[in-house]
Parts: structure tokens; C-alpha cells; sequence
């Protein structure tokens, strides 16, 4: 035996060799830059590139990558081997990027063996990085002007059509289409609409910015005559907005202009290396059409009849066609679009169709969607189809129920042209709804009449999760529908009614949350140019951004915190410190303007003090609010001034919270643990924030939990209570309380939505029932049916629920430490960060507790479990837990 152990040893070093030797290399995927994958239009000086990493076995990681970036097929940047394990932020460096150019990048990485990967990439184009690049000139054709009583009457413009006929008179090799627009507009060529991306050019304040898009038009476009059209409506730019007509603004429409104007340009470039550029001008021409209404609030109206056949086309003629006007130059900075863009989501077959009175069908899409629909019909020329919208039905008659939507009139029509099938979408409004009422036809339609088309601006395939709960189960996917609906350019706190403004403390309230649900990195990179543009002189943040209603005191303590919260949550889950560096100016000049309105480390409440919006309990006080927002604030002002490298800056915030924790302690902790102000809010922003004193805030998650089960397992909070409330709970081990409030269907809770037949996220507990205490009964003008805000629980099904969380920025360093209880069996979910699939599940059979999990390449966790810890490098573990 002894003369054989060297051999037995060197076949095992022999065997295990050959496995290691067998590892297959590291596949590069999901390469990106600046979030999107082939980008076009890029202004960013420095593009950021990423990509993730996947590989089989475990503990893989990256010990290198290379980066190149060529132009015409020649290298005009290599970063060379670069020692680090970054997979994204990763800048570009080489020399100044050129107009309107199409450049190709790769990435090879190496593994923790230097074994190279494949090799990953893609590509991108710049946009117009010069003003003297633009040719084109702002146009409109002119269809009047506003002469209605503004409260009483509503005035709703027709779109205006432009066209211009152009030759390519050589081969084509490339062909871009830079556009914009004051307004809405859908760019069509030689009879074919270009992209599939709607409501262009996007929402801003358009006297700060105004975006502008890209598009790769050259299989559009041919050698010989070719056509190029126009269509543009009021938008936001001149349209309805928010709900200035309900409280009788001094405006109520045109709040950024009267007329919408296109400006664009193509830039042909043919093979021979010649170019050419067919640029808006006044040669072009213009006029009306068949879409003779056109808001985005208020609706639609298209009459079949009054189409320009073959407009867009060329060989039309456009004789009687006006010469169009000419507008002068916006003074917003012009800007190469930067987010998410709306488009088509999700199409939906209708689940029922009823007439509750003879004529009146209505239609059941199945679940509450921002969006619009498709109308398929055969009828007799002139039939006027009117189109109404809904989220509920009446309970007395089946009726379409349109009193929550207040001044929003969300009606579309369409005039027939008769002689055979008609198909037909708006293009230029939309509407939150899950019934659809047709009036006006001649006859019974078919069941396949109408078809839902739910828009916006994000998937929502970032995250999955399923329980042994199928309430919970509903309520998440009730989540991800209302995430969507109200990810549309901007966050807005409700699709349907008159109001879609992007509410800043919704949004930061529910931003962590929508993290999970959906990569909303390039989403709020966006949203928050549009925050800062909107930001007040003095420095607060508004109540909504963009911001075209007047601006004084438009701001509110928990809600204009948004400006330093959202662009925190963004770098602690993208690693992203540009948003940082972004913010940064605007962040200072809020924190001055906090610290001005302070004494002795408080503030007081102040603007119009939303509070804790829509508690089921006492309310808590303005001033305790402002005071706990302001120190959560110098809290992350700290860290963030850390991540950017400014030492002074982060003593001095933690300096200020520190401050500000002394003076909160002293006004408002008692000895006990419990607050002056007695409620479950206060209790819970307190701990959550950091604002207790150390040796009283387990005394103070003791009261917060006897106040919720004392009250039957039930909170009694709103807005900012309720997400904060779950996450103390879990965060101070109450793991099972928070399963219990979880998992509740008595009012107020998740799941008596759910119970009620919810298919979206309320802004109220009791929007719906079928008894007396319906909101919707009592209170119809103030209800919204598909408000995200309360579902800002998905923050907690993800960080305790399922237990994943980063240490650090970027989910490089993750946390796994699921809250395993007895108050449910199973739980299991996966979130697909920046680095890769994050995956997490826990079943329970008898005493025995299965944990499965796996994390992405190139990433370590420490997986937390009862009675143990364990620290694990990329790939699937399985660990059993015994009760």
C-alpha cells in the first residue's frame, strides 16, 4: 500500500487537472453602452461600456479585460490588458468621439486562471455633437390658435401633417434621420413608420432641454424618389396637463408653447463617399388630416375618411399642401435621449365582452394597463365609434365607472371610411384602463373587435417571484402591471386620470423596488436630468418633475427628498457614480436650502407638507417628517460624497447627521423607546433612518412591533409608513409579524386589494370593495386604481423575502439572508442585477429547510443562515437548515 500512494496521489493530481483543464472559458453577454445595447445617437464624451459574465462551476471570476474601440474597421482606443474584476462604469478613454459616426467596441476578459474569453461587443453611433451640425430648421403647418372658454370648453387641435419629397441619386451606403420636436411626432418613410418607439421626443422642461433621437434609416430609403412625413400633435409641449384644468390653473394647456414644430434632418451617405443632407425646411410641406383631435390627456379622434392616401409616399400630390411656418429655436439645451423610450409592451386579448345596455359593449382586458388598443372593425362609412375608457365597472348596472378619471375626458373616436376591414390605433394619447367601451356601432362587434396594447417605457423581466401564498403570488404580479403603467417617460403616479406628473415622492419611495422589478438604470438617468431641471431657485426639489405649473411653494418635506434619495438608490444598485456626479450640484444646493430652514439641527415642516399621505392612522406631524428626511438625507450625503472621493465634504455630511440625530433624539425619543408623536411612521422613519439612539432603538422596534400586532397584524400608515414599517420589522428579526402583515387580507392590507379582485396597486387600501366602504363609492374623484406607491413592499419580498441584497455598491459583494419563518412554507425569486442572475429560494418540509441559491460570475455573498454563515463564490449552493 505504501509503494502505491505516490502513484494514487499523482493520478488524482492527474484527474483533477484534466477537470480544471476541461473548465470551458468565460462568455461574455449582455454587452452595453450607457445601458443600452447598440446605442445610437450617443452626446456622452465618455460612453460607459458593460457587460456580464457567465461560466460553469464555481468560485469563476474575472481577473482582466481588454476594451477596443474602432472606426471604420481601424483601433482608435485600446485600453490594454487591465488587472480588475469591474465589468461596468468602465469609461471610455480614447481620443474625441466624431458626429454621426458608427463605431464597433469589443471585450475579451481573462478568468481566475488567465484563460481568455470569448469575445463580446457590439456597437454605437454618435449623434450631432455640434450646433453646426444641425441644418434642419423648426416648422409647423399653422391650424389656428385657442379661442374656447379654458375651463369650460376644451380645445383639442388637430395633428399636423408634413411632407417633402427627396432623390438619392446614387447607391446608398449609410442612411441616419436626426429628429425632434416641440410636441409629439411620428417620423415616417416612403410609407412605413420608422421605429416602433412612441410619444417622441420624450417629456422635459422644454426651456431647459429638449432630446432628440437617431435612427438607422437606411433600408428605409432607396436609390431614386423617396418620401419622408411628419405627424405632430401637442404633446406635452401644448396639450392638457396634470390637473390644471380640475383646479383651474392659470393655465390649463400650452404650458410650454402653443404650436408644436419639427425639426429634423437625414444624412444620406452614399458609396461613392459622397453625402448629402435632406434637412427640414420651408420647402417642405404641410396640413391637416384625418386625425382631426389629437391630446394626450383627453384622447384622439381619427376620421377615415379625410385620409391622404399615399402621403408619405413619393409620387403624391401635394399641390393644395400649405408652405409650412417656420419657429424660432427653442432656448433648451438640445440632447441626444438618454432613457428607456415608450413602446409596445404586452398585446391583450379581451377575457369578456358584455352590454350592459343595448349598443354599449365593454370589454375586459383582464388587468389594469396603461396604453392603448387596437380597433378592428367592418362597418358602413361614417359610423362614428366612440371609445371610452375604465378601470372598474359600476356595480349597480355594469357600466363603464369614468368618475375617478376627473377632467380627464380619455375618450377616443373613429370615423369610418367604410368598404371592408379597418384597422386602427391613437398615436398620440393614451389612457390607464382595464375595460373598454364601444358605442355607435351598427351592429353586435366580434369579440376580437378590440385588442389591448399596453405601453411604456420599461420590461419589468428584471426580477421573478412566486410563494406558497398565491395571494402573494397576485400581488406581485398586481406590482409589476403598475410599475409598468406608470414607468411612461416619466414615473407618474397614475396613468388614467387628469394628473400623470411625475411625483417625486412616490418615485423615491418606490425606486428601490422598481429596481428589482426592472433594469430602470437608463429610466432614471433620465428622470433624474428632469428632476434637476426642475429644481427650485432656492433649492428645493418640486412635487413633480418635469414642473410646468407655477412654481411657488411646490415642494414638500418626504417628497423633494426624492433629489438626493433616487440618485443614491441608482449608484447603490448600478454602482453608477456619474448619476452622482450629475446630482451633485443640485444635492448641495438642497442640503444649503434645508440648513437654512433649520435650527438647532430640525426643520420644520414646510411648502404644502404631503406627510404621510393617506394614513389609516394618526397622522404624524409635518415637523417630525422634515427633521427625519433631513437627517436620512445627511446620512446618504455622506456616503455619497465618499463614493466621489470628497473627504470634506463627507465628514461634513456625517458631521450634519450626526447633529442631527443628537437634536432628534433629545425632541422627539423618549426613554422608552417611543416617539412624541405615537405613531407607527414615526417609530418606523426613525429606526429605518438611523435616528435612534443606539441603546434605545431595539426598545423602539419592540413598540413598533406590538403597535402592528396589537392592531391585528395590520399597520397603520401610508406613503412613506408602510415601506418602512416592513423593513424595520424584518431588519430587528420580526421576521414573523412581517409574514403575518404580509400575508393579511383584512382592510388595510395588500391583500385586501387582492381579495377585492385587484389586478394593479391602489392608491388607497379600500379603493374598491363591494360593500359601503368602497372609496370608490365615496370618494370617486380621488382614486386612482393603478398607483405604485404601496407597492413598495416588493423592497422587502426582495431584501428579506428572498434575502438578496448588495454589500456595497453594485451588487459585486451580495448578501443573501433570507428571512426563513414558520409563517410560510416557501419562497422563491431571482433578480437579474448588473453583474448577472442573483437567484434565491427556500422550501420548508417538516423541520428541514432547504436554501438554494446562486450568484453570477465574478461576484462573491455571504449567505446568512440560522446558526451559521457561509461565504461562497459564483455559482449554485444548496444548504438544508434544520428547525
Amino acid at each position: 500500500m505504501r509503494t502505491m500512494r505516490p502513484l494514487f496521489t499523482l493520478l488524482l493530481f492527474t484527474l483533477l487537472c484534466t477537470c480544471v483543464s476541461a473548465q470551458k472559458s468565460l462568455m461574455v453577454t449582455n454587452p452595453r453602452v450607457e445601458y443600452h445595447s447598440n446605442p445610437k445617437g450617443l452626446d456622452v464624451e465618455h460612453p460607459r461600456f458593460s457587460w456580464e459574465l457567465t461560466g460553469e462551476g464555481r468560485n469563476r471570476e474575472q481577473s482582466a479585460y481588454q476594451l477596443e474601440v474602432m472606426l471604420g474597421g481601424k483601433a482608435i482606443w485600446n485600453s490594454g490588458k487591465v488587472h480588475s474584476r469591474s465589468t461596468n462604469q468602465i469609461e471610455y478613454a480614447g481620443p474625441p468621439l466624431e458626429s454621426s459616426r458608427e463605431y464597433e467596441w469589443t471585450v475579451v476578459t481573462w478568468d481566475e486562471r488567465n484563460q481568455p474569453s470569448t469575445k463580446g461587443g457590439g456597437t454605437f453611433t454618435t449623434g450631432l455633437l455640434r450646433f453646426s451640425d444641425w441644418k434642419g430648421l423648426f416648422i409647423s403647418h399653422y391650424t389656428g390658435y385657442d379661442k374656447t372658454d379654458k375651463y369650460d370648453e376644451l380645445y383639442l387641435p388637430p395633428a399636423r401633417y408634413l411632407r417633402k419629397e427627396f432623390t438619392a441619386a446614387k447607391t446608398i451606403r449609410r442612411a441616419v434621420a436626426y429628429t425632434t420636436a416641440l410636441g409629439l411626432y411620428e417620423l415616417r418613410l416612403n410609407g412605413k413608420k420608422v421605429g416602433e418607439e412612441m410619444f417622441l421626443p420624450g417629456w422635459t422642461d422644454y426651456d431647459k432641454r429638449l432630446y432628440y433621437q437617431t435612427f438607422d434609416v437606411t433600408d428605409l430609403i432607396s436609390t431614386g424618389e423617396n418620401a419622408v412625413g411628419v405627424i405632430l400633435a401637442d404633446g406635452w409641449y401644448a396639450g392638457y396637463l396634470g390637473y390644471a384644468l380640475l383646479t383651474r390653473q392659470d393655465k390649463v394647456r400650452e404650458f410650454y408653447g402653443v404650436n408644436p414644430a419639427f425639426m429634423g434632418q437625414i444624412h444620406i451617405e452614399y458609396t461613392d463617399g459622397t453625402t448629402e443632407i435632406v434637412a427640414s425646411d420651408v420647402s417642405w410641406r404641410g396640413n391637416t388630416g384625418p386625425i382631426s383631435e389629437a391630446d394626450i390627456l383627453m384622447g384622439e379622434t381619427y376620421d377615415a375618411r379625410k385620409e391622404h392616401s399615399g402621403w408619405d409616399q413619393p409620387g403624391f400630390d401635394a399641390e393644395s399642401w400649405k408652405k409650412p411656418r417656420r419657429y424660432t429655436y427653442p432656448p433648451g439645451q438640445l440632447q441626444s435621449y438618454p432613457g428607456d423610450y415608450v413602446m409596445p409592451r404586452e398585446m391583450l386579448t379581451p377575457v369578456e365582452m358584455t352590454e350592459p345596455e343595448k349598443g354599449t359593449y365593454i370589454y375586459n382586458l383582464g388587468k389594469n394597463i396603461a396604453g392603448i388598443i387596437e380597433l378592428k372593425v367592418d362597418v358602413p362609412a361614417g359610423t362614428e365609434i366612440k371609445i371610452r375608457y375604465g378601470e372598474l365597472l359600476r356595480d349597480e348596472d355594469g357600466g363603464l365607472m369614468t368618475e375617478n378619471l376627473r377632467k380627464a375626458r380619455a375618450t377616443d373616436t373613429y370615423i369610418a371610411k367604410g368598404g371592408g376591414t379597418e384597422v386602427w390605433r391613437p398615436r398620440f394619447t393614451y389612457h390607464g384602463f382595464q375595460f373598454v367601451e364601444l358605442t355607435g356601432l351598427p351592429a353586435k362587434p366580434a369579440m376580437d373587435a378590440v385588442t389591448g396594447i399596453a405601453l411604456s417605457s420599461i420590461d419589468t423581466d428584471a426580477g421573478k417571484f412566486s410563494s406558497s401564498n398565491p395571494m402573494n403570488n397576485q400581488l406581485f404580479k398586481n406590482i409589476k402591471t403598475t410599475q409598468a403603467a406608470n414607468f411612461f417617460e416619466v414615473p407618474t403616479d397614475c396613468p388614467q386620470r387628469d394628473e400623470r406628473l411625475g411625483w417625486t415622492g412616490d418615485a423615491h419611495i418606490f425606486a428601490r423596488s422598481a429596481t428589482y422589478i426592472s433594469d430602470v438604470a437608463a429610466f432614471f438617468t433620465k428622470w433624474l436630468v428632469d428632476l434637476d431641471d426642475s429644481q427650485h431657485w432656492y433649492g428645493a426639489y418640486p412635487n413633480f418633475a418635469p414642473m410646468p405649473y407655477s412654481r411657488a411653494e411646490q415642494y414638500s418635506p418626504a417628497w423633494m427628498d426624492a433629489g438626493v434619495i433616487t440618485p443614491y438608490t441608482i449608484y447603490q444598485v448600478y454602482g453608477d457614480t456619474r448619476a452622482l456626479e450629475t446630482a451633485w450640484g443640485g444635492m448641495e444646493k438642497f442640503m444649503a436650502f434645508q440648513e437654512d430652514a433649520s435650527t438647532g439641527y430640525l426643520r420644520p415642516g414646510g411648502g404644502q407638507n404631503w406627510g404621510d399621505w393617506l394614513t389609516t392612522g394618526t397622522k404624524t406631524s409635518n415637523d417630525f417628517i422634515a427633521s427625519a428626511f433631513y437627517g436620512y438625507d445627511a446620512r446618504l450625503m455622506a456616503e455619497m460624497a465618499g463614493a466621489l472621493g470628497k473627504k470634506d465634504r463627507e465628514a461634513y455630511y456625517r458631521s450634519v447627521f450626526q447633529g442631527v440625530k443628537s437634536a432628534f433624539g433629545k425632541k422627539y425619543i423618549k426613554q422608552d423607546g417611543s416617539t412624541t408623536e405615537g405613531t407607527q411612521t414615526a417609530l418606523a422613519l426613525g429606526l429605518y433612518f438611523g435616528l435612534y439612539p443606539e441603546e434605545l432603538a431595539p426598545k423602539g422596534a419592540a413598540l413598533l412591533a406590538k403597535s402592528v400586532a396589537e392592531n391585528g397584524d395590520k399597520f397603520s400608515t401610508g406613503f412613506l409608513g408602510t415601506k418602512h414599517v416592513m423593513l424595520v420589522l424584518s431588519e430587528y428579526g420580526y421576521h414573523d409579524l412581517a409574514y403575518r402583515v404580509f400575508q393579511q387580507t383584512d382592510y388595510p392590507s395588500w391583500g385586501f386589494s387582492v381579495a377585492n379582485g385587484s389586478t394593479s396597486i391602489w392608491e388607497r387600501w379600500n379603493s374598491y370593495t363591494k360593500d359601503e366602504n368602497s372609496n370608490e363609492k365615496v370618494n370617486a374623484a380621488m382614486n386612482s386604481f393603478s398607483h405604485y406607491a404601496l407597492g413598495s413592499v416588493a423592497e422587502w419580498m426582495y431584501r428579506y423575502g428572498l434575502g438578496i441584497e448588495t454589500k456595497g455598491a453594485g451588487f459585486r459583494e451580495i448578501v443573501l439572508k433570507p428571512a426563513i419563518s414558520k409563517e410560510i412554507n416557501e419562497m422563491t425569486g431571482s433578480y437579474r442585477s448588473i453583474n448577472g442572475l442573483i437567484s434565491s429560494s427556500w422550501k420548508r418540509q417538516g423541520r428541514k429547510v432547504t436554501v438554494d441559491v446562486t450568484i453570477p460570475v465574478n461576484t462573491t455573498a455571504t449567505v446568512f443562515l440560522p446558526g451559521r454563515t457561509e461565504k461562497i463564490g459564483s455559482g449554485t449552493y444548496s444548504f438544508e437548515v434544520k428547525e
